[in-house]
Formats: C-alpha cells, sequence, structure tokens
C-alpha cells in the first residue's frame, strides 16, 4: 500500500484507541485493530512486536490525546493579576483539555489496572507516570517562563506533585462527575503551587 512503518502504526494506534473507547481496552487486540484500520493481519504484525507493544503505543497516544499541551492557554489570565488568579486560569484550561473526553481518561485508566495487574506490562504504568510528569513539567516550565516566576525546587518535583493530584483529581471526577468539586479542588492545587513560588506576588 505503499505505507511506511510509522504510517501503518500510526493508522493502528488511530484504530486500537477508537477501539478501546468504543468496546473498553480488553477487547483491543492487534487483530481487532488492524480490521478497524483495514489492514490485513500481516500488515499489522510486521508494524508492532506484540500485543504489549501495541498497549505501548495506545498508552502514549492516550495522554497525548487527554492533554494536548498545544491547546493550552498559558495566557488566559490578563497581567496584573495575582499569581494564583493567572495560575487557576491555567489550570482550569488544562483541566477542561484533560476532561474533555471522559472515555479517554477512562482507556488511559483501563491501561494502568493491566499494566499493574500483568507483570509483563508493568513498564507500561511507568511510562504513563512519566509522559504525565513530563507534560505537567512543560506547562510548569512555559508558564514560569511566561510569568516570571521561579519555582523555589526543581520543575520535576513540582510537577510530580501536579500531576499525582490531578491523576487522584481524575479519578474522582470519572466516579462522581462533580464539575463544581473538580473546580474547589483546582484552587487548592493553585494555593499550593503559590508556596514553590520564590515570589508569588
Amino acid at each position: 500500500m505503499g505505507w511506511s512503518l510509522e504510517e501503518r502504526r500510526g493508522r493502528i494506534v488511530d484504530a486500537a484507541v477508537q477501539l478501546a473507547t468504543d468496546r473498553g481496552i480488553e477487547h483491543l487486540t492487534l487483530r481487532a485493530a488492524a480490521d478497524v484500520a483495514g489492514m490485513s493481519w500481516d500488515t499489522a504484525r510486521e508494524s508492532f512486536d506484540d500485543h504489549a507493544d501495541l498497549l505501548r503505543a495506545v498508552s502514549t497516544a492516550v495522554t497525548r490525546l487527554n492533554v494536548p499541551v498545544d491547546e493550552v492557554d498559558l495566557t488566559a489570565a490578563p497581567a496584573g493579576e495575582s499569581f494564583e488568579d493567572r495560575a487557576l486560569a491555567v489550570a482550569h484550561g488544562f483541566w477542561d483539555q484533560l476532561t474533555s473526553d471522559r472515555e479517554l481518561q477512562l482507556v488511559s485508566f483501563e491501561i494502568l489496572v493491566l499494566a499493574l495487574r500483568r507483570t509483563a506490562l508493568r513498564p507500561l504504568a511507568a511510562g504513563q507516570q512519566e509522559d504525565q510528569r513530563d507534560l505537567a513539567a512543560q506547562v510548569l516550565t512555559e508558564f514560569a517562563e511566561r510569568d516570571g516566576v521561579t519555582w523555589d525546587r526543581p520543575v520535576a518535583e513540582v510537577a510530580r506533585f501536579v500531576a499525582t493530584f490531578l491523576d487522584g483529581l481524575t479519578t474522582s471526577w470519572m466516579i462522581d462527575g462533580d464539575d463544581d468539586a473538580a473546580a474547589a479542588q483546582l484552587e487548592l492545587l493553585v494555593r499550593s503551587l503559590a508556596l514553590f513560588v520564590e515570589d508569588p506576588s
């Protein structure tokens, strides 16, 4: 068909994400994803090492879809507002992206549970966590540069805190769907972040 390996993998991953979103991660197999992508089984087998390889690619894709950092508006709050006001505006923008598709969040959670239950897939859980922390670090770094603030500790430590907080908040939100409670929690997150800034004024 003339597709490169990267193109074949991309098409199958897109199909796999759709399949997992529609039916759940337990129905995701390489053969099923190939069928949805309109590819032969042989082509799929040549594109991925095994089921774990497919799951790793899906996990990375879902994390990026859950939080498309390029769409988070770091200029949402006008200059002159307090640090907490500016940070809260960014946090709400981040949260809106994070919760724009509940089913994608559910797929991410399902992958995590599956990885923790199967020793061979355990690296998936660590990889998912690393991706989340990297995304948080990117937003924190860009916000600090734009806002002229300095974190009082390595950004990786702040990112770990933020990613852990948002992971728990997302799970709670998937269970209760309480947007007001989530908004209140985001305010607490921002108040905590102010403690990590050398001069939050």
